[in-house]
């Protein structure tokens, strides 16, 4: 039995909004662009001097997208207050007489899906320019359930958005709390330490062969999957990193303005390139390893990196330069608390970022559900 929903071209149910700013009655603090994760936000464009006239405006119920970079998820749902946006943006809203048959977050929601990219992708096939203009958008049919099925898909949504906003609102306080605090402790405490003095050196090879996950280090402290061709790598060269051990490579440290060092805090071990240091820190000694990872976790000691590398051919951090960095080393008690405020930010940040993934991968599910019942 094939599906009830009905496909209607989307060009009737919407109309393109080309309000233009001519008579300059908004100014350049209204400017926004919408980014790649499909939100608004001020823009990052020179204002000085900019002619206004050509803006759009935009009010809430629209909806906004770079023709040019549509197919990467720049497109966004106005929902509070107006701005302006450039005049190479398109801007549309559900026709008045639609508006209770086709919801505007559930459209939203329908663009959000991978396959909508890939539509794009193939329209914009060969073009010199790739750009998704209105008549294009227009031409697309979609699936139009009940207003009722809609709303379940958009509420669903909205559940995982109300969860991501309210977590990333949590973060971002705790974040510069615990970031406000190491900063007091680095201008009130005149005695430094020396973290060599605390780091004992890890070298287990992984000569048994085990199969664990290999791993490397990004820019942003993390480890991550490698992204080097394994097929002809010996792996049983590689080092083990367990659940308290550090990773540290002192490569390109200049080039990049970046310390590559991570806390590895999993439980189930996994391999290293034998390029990296791999060490943990003495437990008799007064610092806490979570407490020293977020002293690096700042852009303040990646510029030290880079100054302390300043004289290497290859902008390379060495190691006897590594170990003769100081920090600031307050008592345990407060280590702890540092920590732990960090512990909840990061919590906070995690919950957020699940919550977008749950989004992304539900709404677009039961969108699929909808159309097939």
């Amino acid at each position: 039995m094939g599906s009830k929903v009905k496909w209607v071209r989307l060009g009737d149910y919407i109309s393109p909004r080309n309000e233009r700013n001519s008579d300059l009655r908004y100014g350049v603090e209204l400017i926004e662009g919408v980014n790649s994760d499909g939100e608004f936000q001020p823009t990052k464009a020179i204002t000085d001097g900019i002619d206004l006239k050509p803006y759009k405006a935009v009010w809430p119920g629209d909806i906004v997208y770079n023709p040019s970079r549509l197919n990467i998820g720049s497109l966004a749902y106005r929902e509070r207050g107006m701005c302006i946006v450039s005049h190479l943006y398109q801007v549309f809203y559900v026709k008045d007489k639609y508006i209770e048959k086709l919801l505007p977050e559930y459209l939203l929601i329908w663009f959000k899906r991978e396959e909508f990219s890939r539509i794009v992708d193939y329209y914009n096939y060969g073009s010199q320019r790739a750009e998704f203009n209105l008549k294009k958008l227009g031409e697309l049919t979609i699936p139009l359930p009940s207003p009722e099925e809609q709303q379940k898909v958009v509420n669903a949504w909205k559940a995982c958005r109300e969860i991501k906003e309210q977590n990333e609102a949590k973060a971002a306080p705790l974040m510069q709390l615990c970031q406000s605090y190491i900063q007091k402790l680095k201008k009130n405490t005149n005695k430094k330490y020396r973290i060599g003095k605390a780091i004992k050196l890890y070298d287990k090879v992984n000569t048994e062969g085990a199969d664990y996950e290999v791993l490397g280090l990004n820019k942003e402290k993390n480890f991550m999957p490698t992204v080097a061709n394994l097929e002809s790598v010996n792996t049983k060269r590689y080092k083990v990193v367990k659940k308290g051990l550090f990773a540290f490579s002192g490569m390109q440290t200049g080039r990049d303005i970046c310390i590559r060092i991570s806390l590895y805090d999993k439980d189930v071990p996994a391999l290293i390139s034998p390029a990296y240091t791999t060490f943990s820190l003495d437990e008799t000694e007064p610092i806490i390893p979570e407490y020293m990872m977020l002293l690096f976790m700042g852009s303040e000691m990646d510029r030290l990196g880079w100054f302390y590398s300043d004289s290497s051919v290859r902008s390379n951090l060495d190691w006897n330069r590594f170990v003769d960095i100081e920090i600031p080393l307050p008592s345990l008690d407060i280590q702890r608390a540092i920590v732990n405020i960090y512990k909840c930010a990061n919590e906070a940040k995690q919950i957020a970022e699940e919550a977008d993934k749950l989004s992304r991968a539900v709404c677009p599910a039961l969108i699929q559900h909808i159309i097939q019942s």
